[in-house]
């Protein structure tokens, strides 16, 4: 008797608001590797959630509304409540989120696919993340190295969420994210180490993250620094770590000079 493996399922959450300067780039890229996916049997769901955007992004979004799977024009309060809405529609084995400004490397992709078809106890998959500029220029490559919560909450509390995966059926044991502005991501990833996730690293690009002064992060807005510096207390943080020494120095660099 022949059995036909199962390949993994994913899903790619897309929380939209006022992007019309990059969204259709993003949806050209996830549209176009859901349709190199599906002709390797393995299927992607595309889920937006757009609060409310300008006419310029609504129109975008019409221009690909066959390609979304599941789509949600609603008032949220904020991003990290776009994601959660567009999580209770998640199908996939495993999901991410990706911004409207940000890209998924598709060779990556089908890296981290082959190893979570190849592997079925991952819980929580990540690899290097490709920076590009306003105009789409690559310029470099970052790695967060390997992932710990010791890592993260004393040493360096930078994440590699862009191209990170999740498994669904680990994530619906351990939440929704959590009500932050800035650094919901990296909560979410100390909640995932803090529940014994089993993680895997790749080598490999498997996003590109967009850096512009007007992005969130290219803002340097000293109150992502304080929500880091916050949640990371709550996960165990020692007061005489690098971590809150680095973080109080940064924090007061941004606030005298930004």
């Amino acid at each position: 008797m022949h059995y036909i493996r199962l390949m993994a399922s994913f899903s790619i959450v897309i929380p939209s608001f006022d992007q019309d300067r990059y969204i259709r780039e993003t949806l050209e890229n996830v549209v176009l590797l859901k349709k190199q996916a599906a002709q390797k049997n393995i299927k992607v769901q595309l889920i937006l959630v757009d609060n409310c955007s300008n006419k310029e992004t609504a129109a975008v979004i019409n221009d690909f509304k066959s390609e979304i799977d599941n789509l949600f024009i609603e008032k949220d309060k904020g991003q990290y409540d776009a994601i959660n809405k567009g999580l209770k529609y998640v199908a996939g084995d495993f999901w991410t989120w990706l911004n409207t400004d940000d890209l998924l490397d598709i060779e990556g992709f089908f890296k981290t696919a082959e190893i979570l078809n190849a592997n079925n106890e991952i819980d929580y998959i990540y690899g290097n993340v490709g920076y590009i500029d306003a105009h789409s220029k690559f310029y470099k490559s970052y790695t967060s190295g390997n992932l710990s919560l010791e890592k993260l909450t004393q040493g360096d509390a930078s994440i590699s969420q862009p191209g990170s995966f999740f498994r669904t059926e680990f994530t619906k044991k351990i939440g929704e994210l959590q009500e932050y502005r800035f650094a919901f991501d990296y909560e979410y990833i100390l909640r995932c180490f803090k529940y014994k996730a089993k993680v895997h690293k790749l080598e490999d690009n498997v996003a590109y993250f967009r850096y512009y002064d007007a992005s969130k992060s290219g803002s340097k807005n000293y109150k992502f620094l304080q929500e880091q510096f916050s949640i990371s207390k709550l996960y165990g943080r020692s007061f005489f770590s690098k971590l809150t020494f680095m973080l109080m120095i940064r924090i007061i660099k941004r606030r005298l000079f930004n």
